[in-house]
């Protein structure tokens, strides 16, 4: 495609202010409720809408720890969702971790989309666990495809297996639109067991507090004249007449509830594995018919979302999470430390290479590199290829490697000190419990929404949650294009971010409706908390796994034409949405 010259660039950082004086700084940060616990939070004390960015971030670390404790075992088996008090956080082989243990989103919502095969354990609970949640995992795809149950058959070479691992990387795109990938991997040959050894893969799961619901509901199935898609006509009957409808007939997940998605990848000779959590994972290749089979291997966790409803955050508190050593130079130098700030400045001076121009429109927005020139020489720095939109008009850049070189939007400085005071706290924590290392030391808060608000509403003001860095949160291997890096508003059909309604021409689409007595207060939402706004607005209550099914007919494969699917099932989510109600006169 010839470089189109485009009138509008990417906007300027804004300058943070200057953080108070120390005295004040140091009050902030020690008057901390902290510690290392198994027991997860379930809201931000005083509530997520008058919190700061450093209560905010602290929630979102007591997360991060609670989920990543060791799982409770009773009797030989693992107790989904439920830590071991008597464990120790961070000590190796100590079983799966207590979101591991949550449901994968095959096991919430089966491929086979069915009214009479309902998820895995149902017909089997018991009185503390009516609905058998805590099975051991099953993934159950389309039994069109596979006659196994809908269950997919190893590879060949692959020894049989007992159980299913918890670790089902059943995603290889990045909702379709882009492939991830880790250029200190480039020199590692591609094999019959793994077709493409630098690429991310990923995974989704949820709580029981979301399977519970979706089972007593009878919601884990999709489709014309399903429970499901009558409260979706609900929901957007109440859009539509800017009433919101009663929470009981549309979906309505309860507090409590958590989703997570996380990104894994391989780990290259030579590098150190203690600084990573690893785990076995099953990910997925062709067999000689084209057809899916797997595979399974010891990977390392790269990223880890977390999204959890709390009773002041209906529309969900987001966080996200890295390790450490993500963004490299090309000789795979750090970035940034474990804390997230810039140790060394980056080979390119722009985030990425090529640098990007982007410009948003009510037909056909538009991201474009500079000269059309790509990354030809990645190195062990992360790139991504564009997954080509559906139509003739593309609008992200296909045509070759684009190089990360820095994040658009650094780590915040609150963010920065929360991160250490909690390596910190682990430090102290691993001295009393007689371990040397653990790799939870090298992971790292990125971001956390705590709040929706709209893009002009954006300020620099110390410990608000309402900066830059939170309004465009994203993980840098989970949501790594220009699209998902600087998202705000939707994807247009040409996959580039758009501010624009369908069919509209003013750049004021509304992602985040929250219901206020009779009438709804609606935001323009960025990153993370606007994306899953726009599976709001579908009716899915901030959940993108609901109506699934079809997307999980089974598991997709390296090639990137195999993100068709997942782009269309996207697109429905995030382009096709239409102005419910005309866009901008909805209360804000």
């Amino acid at each position: 495609m010839p470089l189109i010259v485009v009138a509008t660039m990417l906007a300027p950082a804004l300058a943070a202010d200057a953080p108070p004086d120390e005295a004040s700084r140091q009050a902030l940060f020690q008057g901390l409720n902290l510690s290392v616990s198994p027991t997860p939070p379930t809201d931000i004390p005083g509530g997520a809408g008058s919190a700061g960015l450093v209560d905010a971030s602290a929630f979102a670390w007591q997360e991060f720890i609670a989920l990543n404790w060791p799982a409770l075992r009773r009797n030989g088996q693992v107790v989904r969702d439920q830590p071991d008090p008597q464990a120790v956080f961070g000590s190796p082989g100590s079983g799966p971790l207590v979101w591991e243990t949550f449901r994968h989103k095959v096991e919430i919502f089966p491929g086979s989309n069915s009214p009479s095969d309902p998820p895995h354990g149902y017909n089997s609970g018991t009185q503390g666990d009516p609905h058998g949640y805590s099975a051991p995992p099953v993934y159950v795809y389309s039994p069109a495809i596979y006659p196994n149950g809908g269950q997919v058959g190893a590879c060949p070479g692959q020894p049989a297996v007992a159980q299913a691992p918890w670790i089902n990387l059943d995603e290889t795109s990045e909702i379709g639109l882009t492939n991830m990938y880790a250029g200190v991997l480039n020199n590692v040959a591609p094999s019959v067991s793994n077709s493409a050894p630098p690429q991310f893969r990923y995974l989704a799961k949820a709580n029981s507090a979301e399977y519970n619901y979706v089972v007593d509901q009878k919601l884990w199935y999709a489709g014309t004249n399903t429970p499901l898609q009558a409260r979706i006509d609900a929901w957007e009957a109440g859009i539509s007449a800017g009433i919101p409808a009663d929470p009981g007939s549309v979906v309505t997940l309860p507090a409590g509830t958590i989703e997570v998605k996380s990104a894994w990848r391989m780990l290259a000779p030579g590098e150190d594995a203690s600084r990573y959590h690893t785990n076995t994972v099953r990910y997925y290749e062709a067999d000689a018919a084209g057809v899916p089979c797997y595979w399974q291997a010891e990977w390392a966790l790269a990223a880890l979302h977390i999204i959890q409803k709390t009773p002041s955050a209906p529309y969900f508190i987001f966080a996200t999470f890295e390790q450490a050593d993500n963004i490299v130079q090309p000789d795979g130098t750090p970035i940034e430390n474990a804390a997230g700030a810039m140790v060394q400045q980056p080979v390119g001076a722009t985030p990425t290479t090529p640098y990007l121009y982007y410009q948003d429109r009510a037909n056909n927005p538009i991201v474009v590199p500079n000269f059309n020139v790509y990354c030809n020489n990645t190195g062990s720095r992360l790139f991504y290829h564009e997954i080509p939109a559906a139509g003739d008009f593309q609008g992200t850049p296909v045509g070759g490697n684009i190089c990360v070189n820095k994040r658009y939007e650094p780590i915040p400085y609150e963010i920065q000190q929360i991160n250490t005071i909690f390596q910190n706290q682990i430090r102290d924590y691993n001295t009393s419990n007689g371990l040397s290392t653990s790799p939870w030391l090298n992971y790292k808060l990125i971001s956390v929404q705590a709040v929706p608000f709209n893009k002009s509403d954006i300020v620099t003001t110390f410990n608000s949650t309402r900066q830059r860095g939170s309004y465009y949160q994203a993980n840098i291997v989970v949501e790594t294009d220009y699209t998902l890096q600087q998202f705000s508003g939707r994807i247009a059909d040409d996959n580039a971010p758009t501010d624009y309604p369908k069919g509209g021409n003013q750049p004021n689409f509304q992602n985040v409706y929250l219901p206020e007595g009779n009438s709804f207060k609606t935001y323009q939402m960025g990153g993370c908390m606007g994306c899953h706004g726009n599976a709001q607005l579908g009716g899915t209550d901030f959940s993108f796994l609901f109506g699934g099914n079809t997307l999980s007919a089974k598991p997709d494969l390296p090639d990137p034409d195999d993100a068709v699917e997942a782009r269309a099932f996207y697109r429905a989510r995030l382009s096709d949405l239409l102005s419910l109600p005309a866009q901008g006169t909805a209360a804000k």
